[in-house]
Order: C-alpha cells, then sequence, then structure tokens
C-alpha cells in the first residue's frame, strides 16, 4: 500500500487546504519576538515562557538544527508548532524561532503537531515528516493521527503537502500513528512510524524511492510490554545495531546484529530515569548524541511528579565493551567549565562542597563496598528542604528522593568509577562512568548548600570547575 493508493476519505474541508505554503510562522516570529536571537552560554536551552517538547534533529556540516515540539502553559485549541535552536558545540544555542506551524482551523489534519523527523534529499531539499494529530477527528470517523509531510528549498520556511496523507494501515489504531522517523538507504528511504494494533504496540516500516510515494513493509518491531513505542529510532554504532523508544516517561533500547533485528533486550534496558524523554539520535563530528528534553515540575515544587516538556538535554553516547549502549557527559562540556573551585579527597565519610554555584562541573572517582553508598545531599537553609542524590551498591540504583525517580546501575565493589555532575541552575545531572546517569529538576539547589556523603565507599580527586 503506498502513501497515495492507501489514503482514505478525507473531508471535504481537507479538499481546500492543499499545498498550504507556511507564511505564518513570519508572523510568529513578528509577534514572539523569536528570530534568530543569540542565547546566553547554557547546556540546557529552552525559550522564554516556553518549554522544549521532543527533540528532531537534523545534523549538517555547519551545525545541530534542534527542532523541537514548542509547548506553553496556554496552548489553545491548535497546539505544538515545531520550533528551533541551533549549535555548533551544544554549548551555545541561537533561537530560530518557528519553522512548522500547527493548523488555524479546527478541521484540518494538523491542528496540533506531533513528532517527526527532518531529513534533507539528494538535490539539497529538505524534508518535515511529522503527526498530524486532530483531537475533534475521531469524533467524526476520521484518522486522529496520520503522517504528513512538508518541504523546503532553505531549510527556513515550510509548504506543507496535504495531498499524501499517510493514514494508519488497516488492522493498526488510527488514533495512534504517529512520529515518523526517516532514514537514506542504499536503496532509497527507509520510515519507521509508531504504531498500535490489537494487544500489542509496534513500530511499522515504509520504504520510498522519491520521499513521496510510501509502500507500507510491515512490522519492524512489536512489544507487548508498552503500550505504545513513541518517537522510535534506529542507527548504527560499532558492528551492533540499536533500537531506541520512548513511553511513559522513560527512554528504552534493544540492540542486534543486523538493522532488522532480530531486537535483544538488555537486563537494563534504559539509559536515565523518569524526567528524560523522547529522545532520539544524532551523529555530528564523529558522535554520536543522545538527545532529548528533561521535564520540568509544576510549581517548581520537588515533591511533585514530572510534567512534559522542559529543557533540551543532550547526551553523549558510548558503545561499551560487551555491546551494551551507555550515556556520558558530553565532552565539550570540559571546554565549558574550565575555572577551578575545588580539589579535594574525602577523608572521612563527608565531604563539604561549600555552596552550589548557579552551574557547575563536579567530578570524582568513586571506589564503593558491596554494600557502599553515595548522596549527594542538597541543604536549602532559606526553604529548610534537604534532598539527595545517592548511587547505592547495595539497591543498584541511582536515585533522587525528593520524588521517587531512579535509574537501576550494576556497579563491581572494589573498583573506581568516574562520577560526573553538571549543575545549571536547577537542572542537575549525574553521569556514571558512561554507564548510565540520571537527570533531575532540583529547585531547592538553587542558592543550597552540598556536600558528600559516603557508606562504605571513598571518593578521590574532587574537582568543582565554573565557568
Amino acid at each position: 500500500m503506498t502513501g497515495k493508493a492507501g489514503r482514505r476519505f478525507s473531508p471535504p474541508f481537507l479538499k481546500m487546504k492543499r499545498k498550504v505554503a507556511i507564511i505564518a510562522a513570519l508572523l510568529a516570529c513578528m509577534l514572539t519576538g523569536c528570530a534568530d536571537s543569540q542565547n546566553a552560554d547554557t547546556l540546557f536551552p529552552r525559550a522564554e515562557d516556553s518549554y522544549v517538547g521532543d527533540v528532531m534533529a537534523l545534523s549538517e556540516e555547519d551545525g545541530v538544527y534542534l527542532n523541537y515540539l514548542y509547548e506553553t502553559d496556554h496552548n489553545g485549541v491548535g497546539y505544538h508548532p515545531i520550533h528551533r535552536f541551533y549549535t555548533k558545540d551544544f554549548l551555545s544555542f541561537e533561537d530560530k524561532g518557528e519553522v512548522l506551524p500547527f493548523a488555524e482551523d479546527s478541521e484540518i489534519q494538523d491542528l496540533a503537531v506531533g513528532t517527526g523527523s527532518f531529513i534533507r534529499d539528494e538535490q539539497g531539499n529538505y524534508h518535515c515528516f511529522y503527526t498530524g494529530h486532530n483531537d475533534y477527528y475521531d469524533t467524526y470517523g476520521f484518522d486522529k493521527e496520520c503522517v504528513l509531510h512538508a518541504t523546503s528549498k532553505d531549510n527556513k520556511s515550510f509548504t506543507k503537502d496535504y495531498d499524501n496523507i499517510i493514514h494508519a494501515p488497516k488492522g493498526y489504531s488510527t488514533n495512534d500513528f504517529r512520529d515518523p522517523q526517516v532514514y537514506r538507504t542504499d536503496d532509497g528511504y527507509l520510515m519507521l512510524v509508531g504504531a498500535r494494533k490489537e494487544n500489542e504496540s509496534a513500530i511499522v516500516y515504509y520504504k520510498s524511492q522519491d520521499l513521496e510515494n510510501w509502500t507500507f513493509k510491515g512490522d519492524f518491531y512489536t512489544s507487548r510490554d508498552l503500550y505504545f513505542m513513541e518517537c522510535p529510532d534506529v542507527f548504527q554504532m560499532g558492528n551492533k545495531y540499536y533500537l531506541v523508544f520512548s513511553w511513559n516517561n522513560v527512554v528504552y533500547y534493544r540492540v542486534s546484529d543486523n538493522f532488522f533485528g532480530p531486537w535483544e533486550k538488555e537486563e537494563i534496558d534504559t539509559f536515565d530515569g523518569d524526567g528524560f524523554y523522547a529522545a532520539k539520535s544524532c551523529e555530528y563530528k564523529g558522535k554520536r548524541y543522545l538527545i532529548g528534553f528533561l521535564d520540568r515540575k509544576k510549581r517548581e515544587k520537588d515533591s511533585l511528579k514530572y510534567t512534559w516538556a522542559g529543557s533540551v538535554l543532550v547526551y553523549e553516547l558510548r558503545q561499551l565493551s560487551d555491546g551494551r549502549l551507555g550515556v556520558c557527559m558530553p565532552d565539550q562540556y570540559n571546554e565549558y567549565f574550565t575555572k577551578e573551585l575545588l580539589n579535594s579527597t574525602s577523608e572521612n565519610n563527608a565531604l563539604d562542597l561549600g555552596k552550589v554555584p548557579e552551574t557547575c562541573h563536579l567530578s570524582f572517582d568513586l571506589d564503593m563496598e558491596e554494600a557502599g553508598r553515595m548522596d549527594l545531599v542538597f541543604s536549602n537553609p532559606e526553604s529548610g528542604e534537604e534532598y539527595k542524590l545517592s548511587i547505592d551498591n547495595q539497591d543498584d540504583n541511582i536515585s533522587f528522593n525528593a520524588f521517587p525517580n531512579n535509574q537501576p546501575i550494576r556497579l563491581e565493589s572494589g573498583t573506581k568509577y568516574h562520577i560526573d555532575v553538571v549543575v545549571e541552575k536547577d537542572i542537575v545531572v549525574i553521569y556514571a562512568d558512561g554507564i548510565k546517569a540520571l537527570s533531575n529538576r532540583i529547585y531547592a539547589a538553587v542558592g543550597a548548600d552540598w556536600e558528600i556523603e559516603l557508606t562504605d565507599a571513598l571518593a578521590e580527586n574532587v574537582m568543582i570547575y565554573g565557568k
């Protein structure tokens, strides 16, 4: 079934909306003042008075375009236009404003815009495949979610094509069909799409020669463990292939020796806890990154659960010797933090680190016994709050105790592991030796004192670097 032959009946009002040129982006930028504004240096960008949702990175030779779903606390009937940051180094970002608006008419398929992907074809033209979501369509018997296509010659102004909407194949849910990810292959193009059929979630795939006519090929991967697999992405590192997808605030991965599987589930098949979401990979200057977003919390209360959308969060991916996939602090951060603020080693069970800087990089080597534990304690004298970010060798996890958030990890006793902690205001990310990480919003960390507390453990070469 192709994208054209497989189309279902479109509502009459759609026939008047063909090939709509996106001039609304210009108006949006005039209203929001968003055109090409240079952010202050930041590692976790978000535009003022808004939040970053799903990220769709496009890597070019001169930099990376971080396209993302733009979220606010005051969405209307239509929502989630695609906005963009641009970076050359993941250390500073330009806010490029709106790239793809949502439809202004409630009768149009993409009243809300959902995740997709950006790709440049062999002729140098740019393509955005994205999710068209309309909360009203299901009521009238139309497909709630479909795959849409927009094109651009300059990667700035995109034109939507409503003539080639891809609907869910027969037997798959028309309410859950989203997040197209497109790749160039040796024989054309391949597209992954998140889908759902009876009793299981699925990632389906299509093939095309021209990015317009798509042929449905079947299931790429299925799972009965999760209701849905959002934001699918597949890539190769070394001699392994990795499949990444997200559901319910968690990013998962699978590994295979071949592009089409079979896909194996690792014993610990996650990278981070419950705050990092909708991550997909991006290769840039010989390294592969995992880019998603770190959620926020309503009312900036540490004790509350995470709320969808927040700030861009970038991990550098690392292939471990046994084929597992790990995440680490991007190497560029060592160039960002160069001012030495502390150089010490724990001589007993505690090490006072002083006041938490507004932004800094804490690093140390950690050696724990079988029942060892390291607590990074944040004590805020103004609010009276105290929270712990911990690595526990007995419980085999990294955790934050304000609202349960943890990432399983297995560390061997008697082995030194390098720990990095990056702080930027209320964002605190801990990286464990390129294996796992735990990202957090810790609002109480702003203006707090902090210290390292150790149980059956030793912290050496404790360094704090600022800007």
